[in-house]
């Protein structure tokens, strides 16, 4: 006969474990296990929390901060706890002894991954000062997303090392946990009912925090709700109505801008046409990550000799501090929340319609991709696959850059003459990790590669006027490029028939506000691009006031013979008259801002309610609370203006 095992619950450290554990001890196994992956949690979150400014800001604030960094960790952990316990329950609804075959994998695997999001997501932070959100998960999942990034082999070699080792972390946790419990049981200095003491601190914890935050959020108390966006995913609560009612004074300034909903109505009305007597051609190009600072007679001798010969604008911010944003709104002449329905919608941009039915040539080319972000289902949708050119394979920015450029001048060569072309490339080398060759250093030492899984903050900080060497010497590499295009121009007489464009999509910080590259926030250096416009017969002129990528088109589009007012296509200006440009409004994912020469006003638009906006300076001054309040109270008409643009071109649902 079998012997059957008996086992019995006395005092929990008297308990004798047998070499097969039962499911109570598995569970206290898990149980311990993942309070050891909880503190590796907090160990990961450390960095992640401004506990020196919270602590500045007094004792509530800092215990605020302290709740949060304790109980955010744990909240994350809870998927992985609750798969693991759903399984458990399934799996052993009819057995005594543990199953370990299923959960001691399940439960590295789970943990690992946790605990690999958070150190991603505070690497992230770390170097760019952004979390994994919508926008990153985009980018993982579309088509070029992730070779858009420029991660070398080293770099992805270094992160697949970290994964494994993650999973490696969690397996050397879980057999010590084993070890340690078949040796000695449980612990005799924990109180025996800890983990329900654990869970009664973690909830009254948790509702403490929120509700902090709740009435921080409502009443204006901006030193808790600036904390919390610099923590990831923290989901605030809002009970402005209910505050309001126990007779609690709440702060709705801040709280009125939400962006109007209902379908896509662009443009307003169908564009009038008179084709132009003799029209122009049109050589569009466009460089990743060209700061507007770089355009100089050192870095770019090429491109600042032409110049001196066109129109140069010297504020011109771009529509967002992203790729995605910045082509959107110099080939649409609209604010870059208007992303997301045209994508949905496919709908390009008009002015390729408008130059299509003039029958223009078209020739597209890329040394990125069209499907990252994805253009080739909004602004150049209705531009026909085989005059969208990418180079495939592993080449380097600055070899797609030079082959880009030949096959362009190639296409300018063998076009027919009897009608105008269009032309447009998107130029690689001065994306991060910036390509260039030998012949176009300028500026050493720089470092030979840049592996970003490798890098803390501090190392950042030390190293990053030797990577900005490697992007000077990549933008002047680009120089190079843009040089052999006006030269070819020049050479066969186009450049009194052809309309040349010169903008970046972006600029690129290097840490003068505590970040490295864009896409992080709407600070001068992500946002600050060159524009230098060429146009037949027009004299050479520098405008010093502020212009926007959203002013190209409606500057184009008389050029291309459109006669509707320019609010039908665009909320910009035409750079060729004598309109002035008093704001900018600015997008990115998720956010949009109100820029002009007082003032940077963010809006987190898709979380208004829980969110406030973040105020500096218009050269990204840090302000005090109260400077902040008066300055967003002064611009409230301003931002309605700006809300406004946001709506012009949605048509509003009507309420039953």
């Amino acid at each position: 006969m079998h012997r059957i095992l008996r086992i019995e619950h006395p005092e929990p450290h008297l308990m004798e474990i047998s070499p097969l554990l039962s499911v109570h001890q598995l569970r206290r196994v898990l149980a311990y296990f993942f309070l050891l992956t909880y503190l590796v949690l907090l160990a990961i979150t450390w960095d992640g929390i401004d506990f020196s400014s919270a602590s500045r800001d007094g004792p509530l604030v800092f215990a605020f901060a302290v709740a949060v960094w304790l109980t955010y960790g744990l909240i994350y952990l809870l998927p992985a706890i609750f798969i693991t316990w759903l399984v458990e329950k399934y799996v052993h609804r009819e057995r005594e002894i543990g199953h370990k075959a299923i959960f001691y994998p399940l439960a590295i695997l789970s943990t690992g991954i946790t605990t690999l999001f958070f150190f991603a997501n505070a690497k992230l932070f770390t170097l760019y000062g952004i979390f994994i959100n919508s926008f990153v998960i985009n980018l993982v999942s579309t088509p070029g997303g992730l070779e858009s990034l420029g991660a070398s082999d080293a770099s992805n070699a270094t992160f697949a090392f970290i994964a494994l080792g993650f999973l490696l972390l969690q397996a050397v946790l879980l057999a010590v946990t084993l070890f340690f419990y078949r040796k000695f049981g449980e612990p005799r200095w924990l109180p025996r009912r800890f983990f329900a003491g654990l869970l009664i601190l973690f909830v009254i914890a948790t509702v403490g925090e929120r509700m902090v935050y709740t009435y921080s959020a409502a009443t204006g108390i901006t030193s808790i709700t600036s904390l919390t966006q610099k923590i990831p995913y923290y989901l605030g609560i809002s009970a402005r109505s209910l505050l309001s009612k126990l007779g609690v004074k709440v702060d709705r300034k801040k709280s009125d801008y939400q962006l109007a909903k209902g379908n896509l109505n662009y443009p307003l009305n169908p564009l009038q046409v008179e084709k132009p007597a003799k029209p122009f051609n049109v050589v569009w190009l466009v460089s990743e990550s060209w700061r507007a600072d770089t355009l100089d007679a050192e870095i770019m001798p090429n491109t600042w000799a032409f110049a001196q010969n066109a129109k140069r604008f010297t504020r011109n911010f771009s529509g967002g501090n992203g790729t995605r944003v910045g082509m959107f709104t110099m080939f649409t002449g609209i604010p870059g929340n208007y992303w997301f329905p045209m994508l949905a919608e496919r709908k390009g941009a008009p002015v390729i319609d408008v130059l299509k039915a003039q029958d223009y040539q078209m020739s597209f080319y890329t040394s990125a991709k069209f499907s990252y972000p994805e253009f080739d289902a909004t602004i150049f949708s209705q531009v026909p696959s085989e005059q969208l050119h990418e180079i495939p394979g592993g080449a380097q920015g600055w070899e797609k850059d030079q082959q880009n450029v030949s096959n362009l001048l190639k296409f300018i060569d063998t076009r027919d003459r009897n009608r105008p072309f269009f032309t447009f490339m998107f130029f690689e080398s001065p994306h991060a990790r910036y390509y260039f060759p030998p012949e176009s250093v300028i500026r050493t030492p720089y470092p030979d590669d840049i592996n970003y899984f490798t890098l803390t903050r501090e190392q950042l900080a030390s190293q990053i006027h030797l990577i900005k060497n490697r992007y000077i010497n990549s933008v002047h590499h680009l120089d190079s490029q843009f040089g052999r295009v006006f030269d070819y121009l020049k050479k066969n007489n186009l450049l009194d028939s052809t309309i040349v464009l010169l903008l970046g999509d972006h600029g690129e910080e290097f840490m003068e506000n505590g970040r490295w590259g864009h896409n992080s926030a709407f600070t001068d250096q992500q946002i600050h691009t060159p524009l230098v416009l060429w146009v037949p017969g027009m004299k050479p002129s520098v405008y010093e006031g502020m212009s926007n990528h959203m002013d190209v088109i409606p500057t184009l589009m008389p050029l291309f013979g459109v006669k509707n007012p320019k609010r039908d296509y665009s909320t910009g200006i035409n750079l060729l008259s004598d309109e002035v440009r008093e704001h900018a409004v600015l997008a990115e994912w998720s956010s949009t801002a109100y820029i002009d020469n007082d003032v940077k006003i963010v809006m987190p638009l898709a979380v208004v309610a829980t969110q406030h906006p973040l105020v500096t300076g218009a050269d990204d001054r840090v302000l005090t609370a109260k400077e902040q309040d008066d300055l967003f109270a002064r611009k409230a008409r301003n931002l309605g203006g700006m809300m406004e643009e946001l709506g012009r071109y949605i048509s509003k649902q009507k309420s039953n």
